[in-house]
């Protein structure tokens, strides 16, 4: 029963091991026996002490076993033969069972029946060596006690019979097995090959995908390439606009530099004109002081005018006085007139008495005619002194209308003197509120020229030496007051100072409207440049925007195509890693996974192609990036020299306004303290002509009032004389007083 089960064992472990016909699998399963038999040798040993007892018990058993022995060499032969129909089996039905392995789905149905046969097999051939090594070692002392030879032989040849019939019936059974696994390998490769169908159907989609994937990258390279072209083309544009933005700077530079020079030239000017405006505040500063000179010579002379007021007061108390004298005069020479009246009817009564007396006249004529010569020269002498009592009457009459006139012209003179010394005095406090002024601002000229950090220590230290100067000129006025004489020369001189002062400023105000023009005409071009620029730039700023915009979207169609390309990587590397164990679990279907390992590689070079493109496509737009910067920071730098150019050009407006305005005002200041010092000018000379018209009225009415007191005093003396006259001719010569009276009346009537 032992070689039976031996035999059925080693029958078995074919049918076992036909499954696994895997190289693979038949390495394991020879490595497993070895193992086994190693393990085995131990409990075979033991076994072959226990069966050598018995040995020597049951020699009958001996015989069995012998018998068992010489049959093995025919079981090996069966079981070759039995190997060598599994290994044919097992070649046919290797390739489905390969294509079986990819499926995993399949293989969790074969391998718990794979275990199960692995297991048996391993158990037969644990079994199986240790039979032999018991035969072996019962075979050990049958050898050197009897030659089982001859034995074994007659006793094999009665066994075979029984154990062919056995084998045959195995090899049915075998048959049937191997019929029931050959249907089910044909269910399996008819599996196998829906399987592989699908499997190439798969395959295909993935080529398919591939292909479009392909397409794709191409249509990607295409566009980038596209792409490229435009942003070289971009590149070239923006460095034309850089070519041109760095000929705009050079040419803004160079207005630059021209700006500068006219700065500069601006600045020595202005340095000029401050030096030039600083002379003619101390020149106004001198005049300022000329005029409150000349302020103090007004009140000098408003002094004088007053006692020439008093003067004239007096004058015309003296003028009444004369007035009053000259009534007194009027009044005796009516008294005069009323005693020659008397006279004259005195003489009448004594015409009527010389009638009577006629005869005494004749007695008198030679006395008459002794005494008519000396009453011809009388008579002569009184006609010229009444000659010259009516020319003193007609001029006294015209003297005292010419008087009442030059009283009356001289009280209007008074008056206008009066109204002028009113309006002298309106003015010398409009003139003092106008110096007020000027001082206000004069002050605040100052404290705009202290408002100047960089000048007001040099201003101070010309303040100093203008004070100085004031203390010197003060001294100066004050010996100038003295002599009038020298202030007049002195005016002149300032005069023709103030006339070239005027010419020097006209000259300089020529030159400042020319350079100011010069400075409006140049910032105008500027101010058309930079407009002009402005455009440029605001163009250049657009098309960057629009690169900006451009680039952006390359950027992010790149940052797409990185996406996807990272998306391939992963479905690459996933391919990759499943081709990898499909290597490792497919051996069957090398050649296509080298087909698809050339078209993996064909595909790999694409994409490092496509990396090498994107590579230097990345590149190209890091330079247009890096020239993007570039160009906004060259933009940055000149709109920042732009604007610097503007806060200059503003600071340049404003110290111009400035210097027009300090210049404007210094102006105005000049010239009103030169109207003030005309003005001040011709009011005194209209005051010197007065004083001096005053002086020679005063000095022409001191002469007629003397002329007119010996006039009155000649003309008192001629009365005097005259009345002591009269009566001499009333009581010695009647007939002379007739013909006199005769001669006044004949005077009278003409």
């Amino acid at each position: 029963m032992g070689l039976l089960v031996g035999s059925l064992g080693l029958l078995r472990t074919p049918h076992a091991s036909f499954p696994l016909s895997n190289p693979l699998s038949s390495s394991v399963l020879t490595s497993q026996r070895k193992a086994a038999r190693t393990r085995s040798l131990l409990p075979t040993c033991r076994a072959n002490g226990e069966s050598h007892a018995d040995a020597v018990v049951t020699p009958p058993r001996r015989a069995l076993l012998l018998a068992g022995i010489s049959t093995l060499p025919f079981l090996t032969l069966g079981a070759m033969a039995a190997d060598v129909v599994l290994v044919q089996d097992t070649q046919d039905v290797k390739k489905p069972y390969d294509q079986d392995a990819v499926i995993t789905d399949k293989q969790d149905d074969i391998k718990p029946e794979i275990q199960h046969l692995q297991d048996s097999a391993l158990q037969d051939s644990s079994q199986e060596p240790n039979q032999f090594e018991q035969a072996n070692l019962q075979s050990a002392p049958a050898n050197s006690s009897i030659s089982f030879q001859s034995g074994v032989g007659i006793i094999g040849s009665g066994v075979l019979g029984a154990l062919y019939a056995t084998s045959q019936k195995e090899k049915t059974a075998t048959k049937s097995t191997l019929e029931s696994l050959k249907s089910k390998l044909n269910e399996k490769e008819a599996a196998m090959s829906l399987m592989m169908e699908n499997f190439e159907k798969i395959l295909q989609r993935e080529k398919e995908e591939n292909k479009k994937q392909a397409i794709k990258f191409k249509e990607d390279e295409t566009s980038l390439l596209n792409q490229l072209a435009s942003t070289s083309l971009t590149k070239a544009a923006l460095l034309q606009d850089l070519q041109n933005e760095r000929k705009l700077v050079e040419e803004l530079r160079a207005q630059i530099s021209q700006l500068e020079s006219s700065i500069t030239r601006i600045a020595a000017e202005k340095n000029i004109l401050e030096a030039k405006f600083k002379e003619k505040v101390d020149n106004v500063d001198v005049l300022q002081d000329r005029a409150v000179l000349l302020g103090s010579e007004i009140n000098d002379k408003e002094k004088k005018i007053e006692s020439l007021k008093v003067s004239l007061s007096e004058n015309e108390s003296e003028c009444k006085k004369l007035s009053s004298n000259f009534e007194q005069l009027k009044n005796e020479l009516a008294l005069a007139n009323s005693t020659i009246q008397q006279l004259k009817e005195e003489l009448l009564g004594t015409k009527a008495e010389l009638n009577s007396k006629i005869s005494l006249i004749d007695s008198l004529n030679e006395k008459i005619q002794s005494l008519s010569s000396e009453k011809d020269n009388c008579v002569q002498r009184i006609e010229d002194i009444m000659k010259d009592y009516d020319d003193l009457k007609i001029s006294s009459d015209r003297r005292a209308a010419h008087d009442a006139e030059l009283l009356s012209k001289k009280e209007d003179q008074i008056r206008d003197i009066e109204e002028k010394l009113e309006l002298a005095t309106a003015e010398g406090s409009d003139n003092n509120a106008i110096i007020a002024e000027l001082r206000k601002e004069k002050d605040d000229l100052k404290a705009l020229l202290e408002r100047e950090a960089s000048t007001a220590k040099i201003l101070k230290d010309e303040l100093q030496s203008t004070q100085e100067a004031l203390g010197a000129s003060k001294f100066e006025a004050s010996n100038l007051s003295k002599d009038l004489d020298e202030a007049r020369g002195s005016y002149e001189k300032l005069m023709t100072e103030v006339s070239k002062i005027q010419d020097d400023f006209s000259e300089t105000k020529k030159m400042l409207a020319g350079s100011l023009e010069g400075a409006k005409s140049n910032a105008k071009l500027l101010s058309v440049e930079l407009i002009s620029h402005k455009a440029v730039l605001k163009k250049t700023k657009e098309e960057l925007d629009i690169t900006s915009k451009e680039l952006k979207n390359a950027v992010a169609d790149h940052e797409n195509l990185k996406k996807e390309l990272v998306e391939t990587y992963k479905r690459l590397e996933a391919a990759m890693h499943e081709v990898n164990e499909e290597k490792k679990v497919v051996s069957s279907l090398n050649r296509e996974l080298d087909v698809l390992g050339n078209q993996m590689e064909t595909d790999g070079e694409a994409r490092r192609a496509l990396e090498a493109d994107l590579y230097e496509a990345t590149k190209s737009l890091d330079e247009m990036n890096e020239s993007a910067l570039l160009l906004s920071k060259e933009v940055e730098s000149s709109n920042s020299r732009n604007n610097s150019l503007e806060a200059e050009k503003e600071m340049l407006l404003k110290s111009v306004t400035e210097q027009k305005k300090v210049a404007k005002e210094a102006q105005e200041n000049i010239e009103d303290a030169q109207n003030l010092i005309m003005r001040l000018g011709g009011e005194k000379e209209n005051l010197e002509k007065r004083a001096k018209k005053f002086g020679e009225e005063l000095a022409s009415a001191k002469g007629e009032i003397l002329r007119l007191r010996r006039q009155i005093s000649v003309g008192k003396e001629s009365v005097d004389e005259l009345q002591p006259k009269s009566n001499e001719v009333a009581a010695g010569a009647p007939f002379s007083v007739r013909k006199t009276a005769s001669r006044r009346r004949k005077r009278r009537n003409a």
